[in-house]
């Protein structure tokens, strides 16, 4: 029983991050992203996070894409 508590804790605190969108939908966001010119000299992890708002919003939660865009827009580009 000392051994699977043992394991249970290493798997649970070394599992790695579970992303529900593909990486490379991150990847091209951010690209479109920076190539608006709107949001020229926004910092780049405003824009990292942003896009990840986005895709949560979208894909985890089954919001409209334009909703979700605009939310996360109001938070991250002040």
């Amino acid at each position: 029983m000392k051994y699977l508590s043992i394991c249970l804790l290493v798997i649970l605190t070394f599992s790695a991050t579970a992303w529900a969108y593909p990486r490379d939908q991150l990847k091209d966001c951010i690209l479109s992203s920076k190539q608006s010119p709107i949001i020229l000299g926004v910092p780049e992890s405003s824009i990292e996070n942003y896009c990840n708002c986005a895709l949560e919003l979208i894909v985890d939660e089954g919001k409209e894409p334009k909703s979700a865009v605009n939310q996360c827009a109001l938070n991250y580009f002040k």
